[in-house]
């Protein structure tokens, strides 16, 4: 099959080009291929095409540990993974939590199987370790091909882990040669703040306990902690900009850290907290204030990564919430992040070049992914992109609310391609996925 005429987003301008794809690989890339006897040819002038789109940070299938009660994401690895391919997503790596007490390894093979049965997008897992006891499973959770862990400096009595742990992680996985992504907030002033406030309803006490600076302290510390591990550090869900001019002056030391953000935090700020449903918007960090939104945005130069952080919770859960502490964090962005990026690309704020490399080859390089990308030989995942205005009314997957409706976006995503074949164009075609090679 020949591709003709696309305009390909790459690390290195827009390439127009035409590609062909045989077996499921990218075959050839050169500025003119002529069809051979009856070779399908599939014209995409007009069109962008964004190859091999990563998103790094989901938790698809996952739980939030209510006070109360256990409350499960909306959507797991099928609809979690239709989501994806409506927003033009071609891989995802997703958060594996076993809790307290329970089996890692079991648990780390359970959710391998179900995304096995049920994807229809590539994937990878990250794991998080709560404790310092599940640091000693690490060797076999490599051998897995799962290579990369979170740890959480927030979320103080039940995620929260001590610096002494996330040193001895750094240092167990800088030897087995992975990643280490990290929550960074204080969680020991957040939860000063919260006694502070008391367990007040309105969804704006949120943001009032977690500022900007709970933020800039936790990601210092721990930009401190890997420099002095060498370990590959990934900061996830930066919020606030004065966090990225924190990380770029260890990185200038020699720290090995990176900054990741999420589409709500380029598009959203805390006045969404002051509206009715305001609860339903409660994520962690909190959204900032429009002068840091803007400040985010005019330094997309300085963020690594992008991901969705999906933690899409139904609204019956939001709502009921007592306090702002009870509420599920999370939106879910997925299938809007490449709309996101892309707009702002054709408004001028990010380079065609810096949108590829922080929505795949980056994500390649941090977190050793093999056989992706755009060249010969490699899947043919690719998004085709219109630019065309067009309002958020409604989305795929299990949510019944989003952050994004009525947002309008000035990029939509047409069609998306896994290994060569058609899984997503208006309804969802569906593909099978399988765990990605790292």
């Amino acid at each position: 099959m020949i591709f003709k005429n696309a305009r390909i987003i790459t690390s290195k301008g827009i390439l127009e080009a035409d590609f062909k794809v045989e077996d499921g690989k990218f075959k050839e890339i050169k500025k003119e291929i002529t069809p051979i006897g009856e070779e399908k040819v599939i014209d995409l002038s007009g069109y962008y095409v964004l190859p091999s789109v990563i998103d790094g940070h989901t938790h698809f299938n996952s739980r939030f540990l209510g006070a109360r009660e256990i409350i499960p994401t909306a959507d797991d690895y099928k609809t979690g993974s239709e989501v994806a391919l409506a927003g033009g997503i071609t891989s995802f790596i997703n958060f594996i939590d076993p809790g307290k007490g329970e089996d890692v390894l079991k648990k780390v093979k359970e959710e391998i199987e179900k995304a096995s049965n049920q994807s229809m997008v590539d994937y990878s897992f990250h794991l998080i370790v709560r404790d310092g006891e599940h640091i000693k499973y690490l060797d076999e959770i490599f051998k897995l091909g799962i290579k990369s862990v979170k740890v959480f400096m927030a979320y103080k009595g039940s995620m929260q882990l001590d610096d002494e742990n996330i040193m001895r992680t750094m240092r167990k996985v800088k030897e087995l040669g992975g990643v280490v992504a990290v929550h960074a907030e204080n969680g020991d002033v957040i939860d000063e703040l919260q006694k502070e406030y008391g367990n007040k309803e309105e969804a704006i006490y949120h943001a009032l306990t977690r500022p900007p600076e709970v933020e800039e302290e936790a990601v210092n510390r721990v930009s401190m902690m890997a420099y002095l591990t060498k370990a590959k550090t990934y900061i996830v869900h930066v919020s606030s900009p004065n966090s990225l001019k924190i990380i770029e002056a260890w990185k200038k030391k020699g720290a090995e850290v990176y900054a990741e953000t999420c589409p709500h935090y380029l598009v959203f700020d805390e006045s969404y907290y002051n509206r009715p449903d305001g609860k339903r918007f409660i994520m962690s960090p909190p959204l900032r204030s429009k002068e840091m939104r803007k400040e985010l945005v005019d330094n997309l130069k300085n963020i690594f990564t992008l991901g969705s952080d999906y933690s899409g919770y139904m609204s019956v859960y939001k709502d009921k919430a007592l306090s702002y502490i009870e509420v599920p964090n999370g939106v879910a962005s997925t299938e809007f992040l490449v709309p996101t990026i892309m707009s702002l690309m054709f408004d001028g704020y990010i380079s065609p070049e810096h949108v590829a490399e922080i929505t795949s080859e980056d994500q390649i390089k941090l977190y050793g992914i093999k056989g992706k990308g755009f060249s010969i030989g490699s899947d043919a995942d690719f998004t085709v992109i219109k630019r065309e205005d067009w309002v958020v009314k409604d989305w795929h997957g299990k949510m019944d609310h989003s952050i994004y409706e009525g947002v309008k976006f000035k990029a939509k995503v047409v069609k998306t391609f896994i290994k060569g074949e058609l899984a997503f164009d208006e309804d969802v075609k569906g593909s099978k996925g399988e765990m990605l090679k790292r």
